[in-house]
């Protein structure tokens, strides 16, 4: 079942920028309304206010909870401000805190408690702390901006993720890891159990991580930044942001996209019974359930669709529009194409942005879209957030000097600030001042003034621009300074698997059972109960578990059709065995089998591709890598087959390509594999010397890519191997698309070189 509302709760005058749900009945929200509340359930779907405590004396940006002890029998809140406070309470007192804890000296914008009543706290000073029995035992220094998100994996264990794009490893106070992927500012962390522990970013990036640090897979489909992440003991995750939405991912893919009716989902909690909790930049806390029993009532779930249906989205969300190139409403006639896809059309002169529900096999329209300018998001510099964050162009050459501006500010302090840290003359206050009085206002009014910056939501000072934003006639900063370019995501490396998983399992189940007819003389037909048994697999495969289990019984049952069924009538069983690897740890008690397929199949084309894909798919569980790996050489060793790269069949290309890929990703973390990267680095290069197909070529990068990045081995056999000529001749010399050429992954390999 897909999530669905279940409650809305009302009661905080600005943004709600943390949660946590202590337990199935209580809820506990902090806000930038100086407060923090909790929340009693009174039914399966409404909860209603219990308390208010008042305390912090400006915004309250965190919170945590520890557990009910004999000394607090109710647990204890922990909350955090920009009041640069800690304040404990008793959650039955909300009159004054049971502690205050002091010692940063920046707003506390992230917390974590453990059970034992250990607390680590993390802020905009730049610093971590842990503490125990109310005092602080260690001061965790070493990161160059704020500390946005603090976790403890374990006892004296710490986790921080940073402004300064790392996350950092601490036992027993030091520094015992720098790990690096992110692209942007790292924003939060959750544990993910059985696994390690998630990240997320303002590059829109959520990556999971071993307890080692080692990156396992990046998720992809946020749009805008992502500030909160939560996960539940099954392994689902879910992450919040910029975009609207709440996002929920099940075995590396986003299954359902929840919008919300505000510009900024600050944060996202689980709930003890598996439901999970919101807090957006409007106010409001939401709870969605995927039980049927808690599921808001019929005119409460009308309510909300039209409150997202009438939300407006700023466009920078969905990407560059062209109205005149968009359908109109006939276009909702045809199904998505997956789950969650979303489709703008053009009606009149407006654009309205839909997305597809694969279970109510329906269109849902999300809101309206708009220009990005004017949308009062906060800006990030130097680690702190602030209401704007404008470029001032300094002359030829120059980077941009950015001013940022809070609207609590004086401007003339602002502007002051500014001149001092970048050593520019005195006589230049007046201006400066009336320029951010002007544009910080025209923005916060929404004008589409053209200092718009569609990418961050800042605001840009450029000397040609009209009086109104003008420094007037002394104007000390040239007139043709450069504009900055918008960051481009980096390719390399590459963490995650692309496993084959689409199929037409009616098709294909009514061709097995029209062959088995044609078979049923020759001796080697399925019985009923082996009839019985494929049917008993298509519904499987149909509706497939959120945990790899063993499937022996199927396995067996194809592997039977695949050994006694002519040549021909085979490749839907490789194709069903293609599907069953995604969910099923089988593979590991059937030794050999990679080898014995494609020794079985390395003549035929198509069953070969369907091999392939089977092992692409082997890469997305534990014991599907393990045969993986464990049969690397002799796969490589049919991949690099020359005829099978003079073959004019892409599909079957494109697979073997992926295969590469796969294993580039499995070894990103395996050092001691030195000598197969060499090896893998020498047969790519020769392969790509001659391939010309972009989308096979693209992937063979990709692999050469992570070898390349994670090897230092790899690097120094491509100088050999002649790499950087081959790019240069074989493909950046060549037409092709931006993601391999300027700017993509053929140019990001020739800059590791």
């Amino acid at each position: 079942m897909t999530w669905k509302l279940s409650a809305i709760l009302h009661g905080h005058k600005g943004d709600v920028k943390a949660v946590i749900a202590p337990t199935d009945s209580m809820i506990v929200s902090v806000s930038r309304d100086k407060t923090v509340r909790t929340w009693q359930r009174q039914s399966n779907n409404t909860f209603s206010e219990e308390r208010v405590f008042l305390g912090h004396t400006n915004y309250v940006n965190s919170v945590a909870f520890i557990g009910a002890s004999e000394a607090n029998p109710h647990g204890l809140i922990v909350t955090g401000g920009s009041d640069k406070l800690i304040n404990v309470w008793n959650p039955e007192d909300a009159s004054a805190p049971v502690y205050t804890l002091v010692g940063h000296t920046d707003n506390v914008c992230s917390l974590f408690a453990d059970t034992d009543g250990h607390i680590v706290s993390g802020s905009w000073d730049k610093t971590a702390k842990i503490w125990r029995n109310w005092q602080c035992v260690h001061t965790l220094e070493g990161h160059t901006q704020a500390i946005w998100g603090v976790l403890e994996l374990q006892h004296e264990v710490v986790v921080t993720a940073s402004a300064d794009k790392t996350i950092a490893l601490w036992k027993n106070g030091k520094k015992t890891k720098t790990i690096t992927g992110h692209e942007d500012c790292v924003r939060a962390l959750a544990l993910l159990p059985g696994v390690g522990f998630v990240s997320c970013g303002n590059d829109g990036a959520v990556i999971v991580w071993t307890d080692n640090g080692d990156p396992v897979q990046a998720l992809d489909g946020h749009t805008s930044f992502v500030y909160s992440l939560a996960a539940l003991p099954t392994g689902e995750i879910f992450s919040s942001g910029e975009d609207r939405t709440v996002r929920v991912w099940e075995h590396g893919a986003c299954t359902q996209t929840i919008i919300h009716p505000c510009v900024s989902v600050w944060c996202v909690a689980a709930l003890p019974n598996g439901d999970i909790v919101s807090g957006g930049s409007d106010g409001f806390v939401r709870v969605f359930t995927r039980n049927p029993e808690r599921v808001a009532d019929a005119e409460t779930l009308k309510s909300y669709d039209e409150e997202n249906a009438a939300a407006t989205i700023p466009s920078n969300q969905v990407g560059d529009i062209k109205k005149d190139d968009l359908p109109g409403p006939e276009a909702l006639e045809l199904p998505g194409r997956k789950d969650q896809d979303i489709k703008m059309i053009r009606v009149g002169n407006t654009v309205e942005a839909y997305s597809w529900s694969n279970a109510e096999q329906s269109w849902s329209k999300i809101g309206e879209v708009v220009d990005a300018v004017g949308q009062n998001r906060k800006q990030l510099y130097g680690g702190v957030e602030y209401d704007h964050v404008f470029d001032i162009d300094v002359g030829e050459g120059v980077p941009a000097l950015k001013l940022p501006f809070n609207v609590t500010e004086n401007p003339y302090t602002a502007a002051q600030t500014f001149l001092t840290k970048h050593d520019l003359p005195q006589s230049y206050l007046d201006q400066v001042a009336d320029f951010i009085t002007k544009n910080a206002r025209a923005v916060s009014q929404g004008e589409t003034a053209s200092m718009g910056d569609p990418l961050t939501g800042g605001s840009r000072y450029t000397p040609s621009q009209s009086s109104s934003s003008s420094l007037g006639s002394y104007n000390p900063w040239g007139n043709d300074a450069p504009k900055p370019q918008p960051s481009v995501k980096r390719l390399i490396p590459q963490l995650m698997n692309v496993p084959f998983k689409d199929a037409n399992l009616p098709a294909i189940h009514k061709k097995m059972l029209q062959l088995n007819t044609e078979l049923s003389s020759s001796g080697v037909a399925l019985d009923d109960s082996e009839l019985v048994q494929l049917d008993s697999l298509f519904k499987f495969l149909g509706s497939p578990p959120k945990q790899p289990a063993s499937q022996v019984q199927y396995t067996s049952l194809l592997l039977k059709i695949f050994n006694t069924w002519p040549e021909a009538s085979r490749f839907s069983a490789l194709d069903l065995l293609r599907l069953l690897a995604l969910y099923s740890t089988t593979p590991a008690e059937t030794p050999d089998l990679l080898k014995t397929l494609l020794t079985a199949t390395h003549t035929h084309e198509t069953s070969l591709m369907l091999v392939a894909r089977l092992v692409v798919n082997f890469c997305e569980t534990e014991t599907g890598r393990e045969v993986a790996i464990n049969e690397i050489e002799t796969v490589l060793e049919f991949m690099e087959d020359d005829s099978l790269w003079q073959s004019t069949n892409k599909n079957l290309k494109l697979a073997v390509a992926t295969v590469y890929m796969s294993y580039s990703t499995l070894l990103l973390n395996r050092h001691d594999d030195d000598a197969l990267a060499i090896q893998y680095v020498g047969v790519l290069t020769k392969i790509l010397e001659k391939e010309r197909d972009q989308q096979v070529q693209y992937r063979l990068l990709v692999a050469l890519g992570n070898l390349i990045f994670a090897h230092e081995s790899a690097r120094e056999s491509a100088a050999i191997f002649g790499v950087k000529g081959m790019l240069q001749s074989a493909v950046l010399s060549r037409p092709t698309s931006e993601r391999i050429s300027t700017g993509g992954v053929a140019s990001e390999i020739t800059k590791l070189l």
